[in-house]
């Protein structure tokens, strides 16, 4: 059976499990379980994205159906991001899409930042109309509007990686790396996986554990040194990861949790079963625990955004 997220929260954590894995909550002013009303759906989610469409035309329509597709593409990719989509059907909800969009040019969509729409530019959509409905595509118009200036995976609170050779680099870019090693005979179950990225992003939504950690300052003007802070902004955000498969050589132990500070191992830390709210708690104890044990000296980085 699938486990239920059981939470006490808003937003996106408050709709059923299922919303939650697909990442889209139905923006309407009816009422159901994974609904919302589109004033509710800003107060509580800080990054939208938002599509507009008429659900009975898509399917008559090679070229509505596809941006339809990649959209909920791009959404389950984002699935435990910092990021919320929301749907609006205009046969019920046209008033909605008429304060954004030509009801004519539907299927559109939009990104939302603390409840108010982010501009695009004219040569970014013509990439989107170059390639309707790609993912890849639409994906990089949602961060060159959100997230433009950001370096790595700057929407994400987590991420999981399949060959231990990559937990190196990681924990070289991110002053505190939280990797779980979920590896089993025959590879790490989803529900595992899908656990643990949901419950980091519980953590995150909640303010459980901050956006951003202490790191070593520097301030410039110049071009490099622009960069140097792009480095350091990608350093500052925690990164949980998932590891689906381990080998002798792996620091954090199978079926255990540890944290990498400053690219050092911390204690390791055996995790519960799934089918729990147990691990919850740990996480946050383990992150915590990692935070406080960034040397002294280091300093915030400039914040230039709520991400």
């Amino acid at each position: 059976s699938t486990w239920k997220l059981q939470v006490a929260s808003r937003g996106v954590l408050d709709v059923p499990w299922e919303a939650r894995r697909s990442n889209i909550i139905r923006v309407t002013r009816q009422e159901c379980d994974e609904c919302s009303t589109l004033e509710d759906l800003y107060r509580d989610n800080n990054l939208v994205f938002l599509l507009f469409h008429e659900r009975n035309l898509v399917s008559h329509h090679a070229y509505k159906g596809a941006i339809v597709a990649g959209f909920h593409e791009v959404c389950k990719d984002l699935r435990w991001s910092k990021v919320t989509c929301g749907i609006v059907d205009m046969i019920e909800d046209r008033a909605y899409a008429e304060k954004y969009i030509d009801p004519k040019t539907a299927p559109a969509h939009i990104a939302v930042q603390a409840g108010e729409p982010v501009p695009s530019k004219k040569e970014w959509i013509q990439k989107l109309l170059d390639k309707p409905g790609d993912k890849g595509t639409m994906l990089w118009h949602l961060k060159q509007q959100l997230v433009p200036e950001e370096l790595g995976e700057a929407l994400h609170i987590s991420m999981e990686i399949a060959r231990p050779d990559q937990l190196e680099p990681l924990a070289k870019k991110h002053e505190v790396l939280l990797v779980a090693n979920l590896a089993a005979q025959g590879g790490a179950s989803r529900a595992s996986v899908e656990s643990f990225r949901a419950f980091a992003q519980q953590l995150f939504l909640l303010g459980k554990v901050p956006a951003q950690v202490p790191v070593s300052q520097k301030t410039g003007a110049s071009k490099k040194a622009g960069k140097k802070q792009q480095q350091l902004r990608q350093r500052a955000r925690p990164l949980f990861v998932a590891l689906t498969q381990d080998s002798s050589s792996v620091p954090v132990p199978r079926g255990q949790m540890a944290a990498f500070v400053g690219g050092k191992s911390q204690r390791a830390h055996e995790l519960k079963a799934w089918d729990g709210v147990e691990n919850l708690k740990l996480m946050e104890d383990v992150a915590l625990a990692a935070i406080s044990a960034i040397p002294a000296g280091k300093v915030l980085t400039d914040k230039v955004s709520d991400l």
